[in-house]
């Protein structure tokens, strides 16, 4: 597996997002800690600016750890109609110069340029237009990284956060990546850190040189996708969206759900329920889609689009599994909302039977 040299991918994430706004709309916060979650006896903070930061406080901490940590805080209930309509202005500004978008939330997206040349210099510029103007025409400052696949180019808006700008050419993978600690490479989470570092592996340059044997031992075929990303090598494509027209399932708990095997069965559930209604509509689909929700309020989606049209139950569930088993992190944070939803409609007076069932 290697990356097309060719290829520039481009990350933008907004920074501290919704205490941001909070702060660009109410100008007597700016400058003080403002915590933006739910303020409920179970609440958890989605977004906390960098002022709040100082105290200790990150996304995904109880509410009440927070007002300990930071009694004289501003502490504020999110406003997700805002955010949105924030969101599409960000969206807008990156269309003008993307040939694909995949939106991942409110305050994330990946983006394509590699239609604007092969070279580092005429790319980055388009990057850099990108940024300026979100700062221009929103009042709000991004984080963008830019790099020849997903996980690089997220790899190096993290690292430039917050207002940076981080651009990773190919000759500079290694060098940017050997020192990293290994919780740096996706789908790495605390249970997974835990077990690399019981085996000696502290950083990523230690889980690139190790043996492959050694890793998909331990970790099965998920081993073989660590080293890759350790060299920096990710092939996985844009999932751009697609029409607006779906249909989806998904159930919000009042709880925490921290067990796989839980969130899988309700995955299954929920696809076949999306299934029904699609047979009920006498509609087939091209896309199919997960979605999460952490506690911290941070949404995620993944999708795969199909080769051909369906609506086939067990065709839905199989590739709604393999989105959660393969794209999507899951540790002892849990979840608290999760989706399955078919896209890319289209109308049929017939239906294919499946050959297996």
């Amino acid at each position: 597996m290697t990356s097309d040299p060719c290829r520039w991918i481009g990350h933008l994430d907004m920074d501290a997002f919704f205490a941001a706004v909070e702060q660009l709309d109410e100008p007597a916060t700016r400058g003080k800690p403002v915590i933006v979650g739910g303020l409920g006896l179970r609440g958890v903070v989605s977004t906390a600016s960098y002022e709040a930061r100082r105290y200790g406080i990150h996304s995904a901490l109880p509410m009440a750890v927070a007002r300990r940590r930071c009694p004289d805080g501003i502490y504020l209930e999110p406003r997700f109609g805002r955010y949105k309509e924030i969101s599409q202005k960000v969206r807008a500004i990156i269309a003008g110069y993307a040939e694909a978008i995949e939106t991942i939330s409110l305050d994330e997206a990946f983006f394509d340029l590699s239609h604007h040349g092969s070279t580092t210099e005429a790319v980055t510029a388009v990057a850099r237009e990108i940024k300026g103007r979100v700062h221009r025409e929103t009042g709000l400052t991004c984080s963008v990284g830019l790099a020849a696949n997903r996980f690089l180019a997220k790899l190096g808006s993290e690292l430039g956060k917050p207002d940076g700008f981080m651009v990773i050419a190919p000759e500079q993978i290694q060098e940017i990546l050997d020192p990293l600690p290994v919780g740096a490479i996706w789908g790495v989470g605390r249970v997974t850190e835990r077990r690399l570092v019981g085996l000696g592996l502290l950083r990523v340059g230690d889980l690139r040189r190790v043996s492959l044997d050694l890793l998909v031992r331990e970790f099965g075929s998920q081993g073989r996708r660590l080293q890759q990303l350790a060299r920096g090598e990710d092939d996985t494509p844009l999932c751009a969206e697609v029409e607006s027209k779906s249909v989806s399932r998904e159930v919000t708990y009042a709880h925490d759900v921290i067990d796989p095997g839980e969130i899988e069965r309700e995955i299954r559930r929920l696809a076949r329920d999306v299934a029904g209604q699609l047979e009920r509509g006498a509609l087939l689909c091209h896309v199919v889609r997960i979605k999460l929700r952490y506690p911290d309020f941070r949404t995620i989606s993944r999708q795969a689009r199909l080769g051909v049209a369906t609506d086939s139950a067990q065709l839905l569930e199989a590739v709604a599994v393999h989105l959660l088993r393969n794209r999507v992190s899951l540790d002892d944070r849990g979840v608290r909302l999760i989706g399955v939803g078919a896209a890319k409609l289209s109308e049929t007076t017939a239906r294919q039977l499946p050959l297996f069932d």
